[in-house]
């Protein structure tokens, strides 16, 4: 049984860690609100000189450094632990690539963008008219993803052209009923074949359900949060390939390397650069 002094203690530190995760999301809503509202539509004005791919990786380059921000933001207040894997082969990669992550979190994009060079993310289309997103999306050159048949055509242009672009296969955070990732949405293998592009799964692993399809922002988690990021290795949709069989190939990789909500190794060197 737990003694009341032992009871006490653990009240005030489940009290602490809450306050620090609310003083983050404050200070990190500043800081979005600044950049997107302020920063952002400066810098979309200044792209407009520029021609359209130099304007998308300008922007690109403009977002990743917001989103190290963000991140080490909620790093500094202890609300994460951030580790990354194999990006090495993002950054060595030449010419196009899908770069296709698990989806168990909202933030995923925010820690993926963050180390990878220039990609255009396949965003909700809702979230491209968000006053605090659209300036940031539209000078990156992002895509919303509806309507279906004009985002898969602008993914297979970006890709033939040599661009990389941020493609989440589940198509929305992972549904709980679900388990670990939801099935693979067809589009990814259509982009693939018509593009003649690569993919480059990654692994997001969490330690937490925090920001999880249904769950609540203001439903604070009481411990930081450890995310893993792997990238795992190439593998390609064919032109003969069955687009089920591959989806359903590529998605028993993501559950056999342990993608989604499970245990994060706490002895992982936490690299958040």
């Amino acid at each position: 049984m737990t003694s009341p002094s032992a009871s006490s203690r653990l009240l005030r530190a489940t009290w602490t860690d809450r306050l620090r995760f609310i003083t983050a999301g404050l200070v990190l809503l500043a800081y979005w609100a600044v950049c997107s509202l302020v920063l952002l539509p400066l810098v979309n004005v200044l792209l407009l000189l520029r021609c359209q791919p130099r304007r998308r990786e300008l922007g690109q380059a403009v977002l990743k450094h917001m989103f190290r921000g963000v991140a080490g933001i909620l790093r500094w207040f202890g609300v994460i632990e951030v580790s990354y894997h194999g990006f090495d082969r993002v950054k060595a990669h030449l010419g196009p690539v899908i770069l296709a992550p698990n989806h168990p979190a909202l933030w995923d994009a925010v820690f993926v963008l963050a180390e990878v060079d220039q990609a255009a993310c396949v965003l909700k289309a809702s979230l491209m008219r968000n006053p605090l997103l659209t300036f940031g999306a539209r000078a990156a050159g992002f895509v919303p993803n509806e309507p279906t048949h004009p985002m898969l055509r602008r993914c297979i242009e970006l890709l033939r052209s040599g661009e990389r672009i941020l493609f989440f296969p589940e198509g929305t955070r992972t549904r709980p009923e679900h388990g670990r990732m939801n099935p693979l949405f067809g589009g990814l293998a259509i982009i693939a074949r018509n593009s003649g592009a690569p993919i480059l799964p990654i692994i997001v692993q969490t330690s937490s359900r925090y920001l999880s399809k249904g769950w609540p922002i203001w439903r604070l988690p009481t411990e930081p949060i450890r995310i893993q990021l792997r990238v795992g290795e190439l593998v390609t949709c064919g032109p003969k390939d069955d687009a089920q069989l591959f989806l359903d190939r590529l998605r028993q990789s993501y559950l056999d390397a342990g993608c989604g909500v499970s245990e994060v190794d706490r002895t992982s060197k936490c690299d958040l650069r």
